[in-house]
């Protein structure tokens, strides 16, 4: 091919769009390895909620237990604070419809 050819000039732009798009290719890679881990971040947020939703629901329980059984009205006073009210009958707690603006949950023995 000769230097100043038109088939050398095609060469040319194409090698320089394959270059173009070698650097745009690194870039949305890197753009996209950025949100993957922020997306995975937010995963791991939703998963431990998850798990500490059990743990709490667990804890409210046991104290609702505890504040039926041993008749302790500073624990079932600490439990109304925070919206949750004990069925006498059975110890299993309830949201209060009052502080919440919703129904109670279904109450089951614990």
């Amino acid at each position: 091919m000769q230097a100043g050819g038109w088939g050398y000039r095609i060469m040319v732009a194409l090698s320089g769009i394959t270059l173009i798009l070698v650097f745009v290719y690194l870039s949305v890679s890197s753009q996209n390895r950025s949100v993957q881990a922020e997306i995975d971040r937010r995963q791991q947020f939703i998963n431990q909620s998850i798990q500490f939703g059990r743990v709490n629901e667990a804890l409210v329980r046991a104290l609702a237990t505890a504040a039926v059984n041993d008749k302790d009205d500073k624990i079932r006073e600490l439990l109304v604070q925070n919206g949750i009210t004990i069925n006498p009958k059975s110890g299993a707690p309830a949201l209060a419809p009052a502080e919440t603006g919703t129904q109670p949950a279904a109450e089951k023995p614990p």
